[in-house]
């Protein structure tokens, strides 16, 4: 097997916005189109302007012109990042597509974003998995943390994205 993985400009995000939606139907089971009208340009704009600021980046996996795979990574303002001086990155958008999946493209990936988030100064990386990317992190060295979440959305509303899948 062979592929290749590259860093994307700004121009280039609208290319992998269908590995995005086909992440949050395959987990969710939710077609984001419908469920939230404007999503592709919102995430083009989101993750363009902070690769503009060299806040962010966004690889594709490729064999040949085929696009196989994506993730992102991107540097959140926090009080620990801006008070304390320590910067973090957020990894996410991690997707193979299905033929191309238990070839080690994930891990390939999220250790393209590890590097890229070394060089940033990063002192620590996280992220949100599914269950399906759950061994690949912790061999990875990924370790559950002591954070605790909350959701604020009234239980009798539907929510767009599922505690597995971080938009």
């Amino acid at each position: 097997m062979t592929f290749t993985i590259r860093e994307l400009s700004r121009t280039e995000l609208a290319s992998v916005t269908p590995m995005r939606r086909a992440m949050i139907e395959e987990i969710d089971g939710i077609d984001l189109d419908a469920a939230s009208p404007g999503w592709h340009q919102r995430w083009i704009s989101f993750f363009g302007d902070l690769i503009d600021r060299g806040q962010a980046a966004v690889w594709v996996a490729q064999d040949g012109r085929e696009r196989i795979g994506t993730a992102a990574a991107y540097l959140p303002v926090t009080h620990r990042s801006a008070v304390l001086e320590h910067p973090s990155a957020y990894i996410c958008n991690v997707y193979v597509a299905p033929p191309w999946r238990r070839r080690g493209l994930a891990t390939a990936l999220t250790t393209r974003a590890l590097q890229w988030a070394r060089k940033k100064g990063c002192s620590v990386a996280r992220l949100r998995t599914s269950s399906m990317g759950r061994p690949v992190y912790e061999r990875l060295g990924f370790r559950p943390s002591n954070e605790l979440e909350l959701t604020l959305a009234p239980e009798d509303q539907p929510r767009r994205c599922s505690d597995e899948a971080e938009f």
